[in-house]
């Protein structure tokens, strides 16, 4: 590691409070200096902790030889996984500034002392929730939730956050259902999360979408036989030990049914706010409605019914064919005196592989999605009102 490197460790080359960055003494923003490109590296974020390099301190120092950069930059762990796309990022935005011809990214490390201050200011202490599932926050919890399996929860819950993305929304999946983890899946993205002094780093799958599950924990195909007591604490580290950025939306795939698990996520997230599944048939209606009284119960908010495989759309003319017959998402909303939110057609091309789970911008059911999206997005975060 170069002996510059090394002397910018410390904070006190940091600039104060953006002063350096912003041009005082005379050198312009986002130039060919070292002012203009600290500030044009405030572009660049680290691909985990969704920050820009300066604000996380990771740049330690910049070096000029004539049309010649190089950056150093401090890591959280050696082995970082995002290291490549880190120096793609960062090569890409100086190269943007007139005059500089050659970017080259010097990797260090950062000390103990210095990654435990940064998941600290990033996460709180270990005991505490993390930040985005707190009262205060801004970021909205969606349970989406379901009476039995094999209604399409996790389809709904994969594809409404991608939704949510494509209207602009920045959002996060924690796939709550233990026993039957689909997720890392259906998003095609199977590895070991990056932990980092304690702090467990969401995954990002090809598509963008953030998320963690107990999926990525265990090896493909293992099944996880535990008592609900070390469920619930398994739950509890994911809601405590992961990074979450506090996005505006964090989807929560429940385990189907009115378990130990919908209970503990209830009483810890009381803020959440819940999606009800169904299909179209009687059995599925019946025990939706009961997974929605028990969010009613745990004094979550219902903010609609979601009926999935509603329908077949004609290929010759267009009409609806109620192929499961029933009024399952009409009985469900009418018990629970809420609404409808969409209505999901079956695609007879929908794919089950690996990392297909998301449907096709411009095809039915990603339109239906996108309306359940930006009826969200226009709503207001739900408050909680403190007795005092």
């Amino acid at each position: 590691m170069a002996d510059w490197f090394r002397r910018r460790t410390g904070d006190e080359d940091a600039p104060v409070n953006g002063s350096e960055a912003s041009g005082s003494g005379g050198e312009p923003a986002d130039g060919f200096t070292e002012a203009g490109i600290r500030e044009a590296l405030r572009d660049v974020k680290d691909p985990e902790i969704g920050r820009d390099l300066i604000s996380l301190n990771m740049i330690r120092g910049v070096e000029i030889q004539g049309s010649n950069v190089t950056v150093g930059v401090a890591l959280t762990t050696a082995g970082c996984p995002m290291k490549h796309r880190i120096t793609t990022d960062v090569r890409d935005r100086l190269m943007e500034i007139e005059g500089v011809e050659a970017v080259e990214v010097d990797f260090g490390v950062m000390t103990d002392d210095d990654r435990q201050n940064l998941m600290t200011s990033l996460h709180g202490g270990p005991a505490e929730l993390a930040p985005a599932f707190r009262d205060e926050s801004k970021t909205r919890i969606i349970a989406v939730v379901s009476g039995k399996g094999g209604v399409g929860k996790s389809t709904v819950a994969v594809n409404l956050a991608a939704a949510l993305d494509r209207v602009g929304k920045s959002v996060e999946i924690l796939d709550a259902d233990v026993y039957g983890s689909s997720i890392p899946v259906m998003l095609g993205a199977t590895e070991k999360p990056n932990v980092v002094g304690g702090v467990i780093f969401p995954i990002e799958s090809a598509t963008g979408l953030k998320f963690i599950s107990m999926g990525n924990f265990v090896n493909e195909g293992q099944a996880v036989i535990w008592r609900a007591p070390i469920v619930n604490k398994a739950l509890t580290q994911l809601m405590r030990d992961v990074y979450w950025d506090e996005p505006d939306f964090i989807i929560v795939d429940m385990p189907p049914g009115t378990g130990d698990v919908a209970l503990t996520i209830a009483q810890m997230i009381p803020k959440a706010e819940a999606l009800v599944v169904t299909t179209p048939q009687a059995d599925a209606a019946r025990v939706a409605v009961k997974a929605g009284k028990m969010a009613v119960q745990a004094h979550l908010k219902v903010i609609g019914v979601v009926e999935n495989m509603s329908h077949a759309e004609c290929p010759d003319c267009g009409k609806e064919l109620r192929i499961f017959g029933g009024d399952g998402g009409e009985r469900v909303s009418t018990e629970l005196q809420t609404n409808i939110m969409g209505r999901i057609p079956i695609l007879p091309d929908a794919s089950g592989e690996p990392g297909r789970s998301l449907f096709a911008e411009g095809t039915g059911p990603a339109n239906a999605f996108d309306e359940m999206a930006e009826s969200l997005a226009a709503t207001k975060v739900r408050r909680r009102i403190k007795v005092l």
